[in-house]
């Protein structure tokens, strides 16, 4: 379940917890990173890395825009452009376009050339070392999407039709469960990916790619063995000449609490069926010591959950069938969990059942005193292996890591400052901390989902709820849990489809 701690682990979420310091410490942005501004408020951070040699370059091109920006009339616009940006672009002629596109996608971390939200569009380069006329193709094509365009319908016309993919973040933005989310946040009705369902004024278009798409609203990420004086010439030829600043302000988006609800979700092409619970944790910047001790504990309370869940699991008659996981994320400065149990319908009532006696058990008694041992002797070795296992990560990683901390509001350190505040966590951690955590999380509200494929429920969801809520929330036991169906008959075709592109 737990990655590499080379840095901040951005799947861990903060949340409130007595643990006390002298005297708070900033949290110092990694050198390693170096940042500059050119005079049109264009923006870039580059990270040299030498011990990766024959990594890839990898470059992002972030833009402060996406579908919360368009109004009414202008939905599916930001999508649009982001494929005429692609297929339109005048930086470079047609061929070397082709050549560059060609030799920018990188076969071990695939990522497609854009993805649209709706705060922020990225567009994704990958190139091969050791080959400058590529990386000045690349400058030059990144450029030319900061230009202001003048669309014709032709090229409108061939970008709708083109089977060029518009990724999305969220990836599934029809999920069921993340639409619940949406009720009540600005966020809805803004469907990033969205294609466009009327005549396209291409005035209107064009005016739209030039209000949003202005430099000082733009920010260039590079990762890999590259020369920084020279890269730095090189990007203020290629973007000082860019021209607008952006006059209306992006609208902050704004998450919806996750409400305690019972949901359940069909999903015709699912091979198990799947219980999920999910809840939202309090989320604050992590800017000094204390905070990121808070959020090392929480990360490691939910470390526990899962490790006691596996371990357990391996008693059962159910493993063979059955996966265990937990997917915590920050989106929109909101964070969240979701423990999930993939298996067989048949298992679904027992493991239903087993999932709540197990929580039930850790926050009444919290972690075993093996567990507890074995865990932290694990993150000390960890710790040990702090700069040999960063020198091993590729600048895929490294620069994935770079935006999702500072979208999530989160300095990146630099490993000297993460291995000394890491060490002194360790050794002011107590088993009563991490029991007083465990007990904290497990006593929130959850939304509980039961996934299935077929068409109608097998097991009694409603009934499951109030066993569940016995074993871990007794004291709000007696409460009604009225179970509710998520999906309207437009969602369960939305949900088949996605789930069909994916196979």
């Amino acid at each position: 379940m737990q990655g590499a701690m080379t840095r901040i682990l951005l799947g861990s979420v903060m949340f409130s917890a007595a643990i006390c310091q002298v005297q708070a410490e900033a949290l110092q942005p990694d050198p390693a990173w170096q940042e500059g501004r050119l005079a049109n408020g264009f923006q870039w951070q580059i990270l040299q890395t030498p011990q990766r040699p024959n990594d890839r370059i990898q470059i992002r091109l972030l833009v402060n825009t996406g579908s919360l920006s368009e109004k009414r009339s202008e939905t599916g616009f930001s999508s649009l452009v982001s494929k005429l940006n692609v297929l339109e672009n005048t930086g470079l002629t047609p061929e070397k376009r082709d050549n560059l596109w060609k030799n920018a996608f990188d076969p071990d971390y695939p990522l497609p050339p854009m993805i649209v939200s709706y705060d922020f569009t990225v567009y994704n380069l990958s190139l091969p070392n050791n080959q400058p006329e590529l990386l000045k193709d690349a400058f030059a094509l990144l450029a030319g999407i900061a230009k202001p365009a003048q669309y014709t319908e032709d090229a409108v016309r061939n970008a709708i039709q083109s089977p060029l993919p518009v990724v999305t973040f969220p990836a599934n933005i029809d999920d069921p469960i993340w639409r619940s989310r949406l009720e009540g946040s600005n966020l809805k009705g803004h469907n990033p990916g969205k294609p466009v369902n009327h005549s396209v004024n291409t005035k209107e278009l064009s005016d739209y790619q030039q209000r949003w798409y202005t430099p000082d609203m733009m920010t260039l990420y590079i990762a890999g063995n590259v020369d920084n004086r020279i890269l730095t010439e090189s990007i203020n030829q290629a973007f000082s000449s860019l021209e607008g600043k952006r006059v209306t302000p992006v609208p902050v988006p704004v998450l919806a609490d996750m409400k305690p609800e019972t949901l359940y979700v069909q999903e015709p092409m699912r091979k198990n069926d799947q219980i999920s619970l999910i809840w939202d944790l309090d989320w604050s910047p992590v800017k000094d010591s204390d905070t990121l001790s808070r959020y090392w504990l929480s990360d490691l309370a939910r470390e526990v959950i899962f490790v006691h869940l596996g371990r357990s699991l391996e008693q059962r008659k159910e493993k063979e069938s059955t996966q265990v996981n937990i997917d915590c994320r920050v989106q929109y400065q909101r964070a969240s969990c979701s423990l999930n149990v993939d298996t067989a319908t048949a298992n679904i009532p027992a493991l239903a059942t087993w999932v709540g006696e197990e929580l039930g058990e850790l926050r009444n008694q919290g972690v075993s005193d093996e567990l507890y041992q074995d865990l932290l002797q694990e993150k000390q070795i960890q710790l040990t292996q702090l700069f040999a296992r960063y020198a091993k990560t590729s600048t895929s990683i490294l620069i994935n890591q770079r935006l999702l901390s500072q979208q999530s509001n989160i300095i990146d350190i630099p490993p000297e400052q993460y291995q000394r505040l890491r060490q002194a966590f360790l050794a002011g951690l107590t088993k009563e901390m991490l029991n007083q955590e465990l007990s904290r999380i497990l006593s929130e509200d959850i939304t509980f989902v039961l996934t299935q494929s077929s068409e109608t429920p097998t097991v009694n969801l409603g009934e499951l709820r109030v066993q569940f809520e016995k074993q871990v929330h007794p004291e709000t036991a007696n409460s009604s849990n009225t179970a509710k169906t998520s999906l309207t008959t437009g969602e369960k075709a939305s949900v088949q489809a996605d789930a069909q592109q994916t196979k």
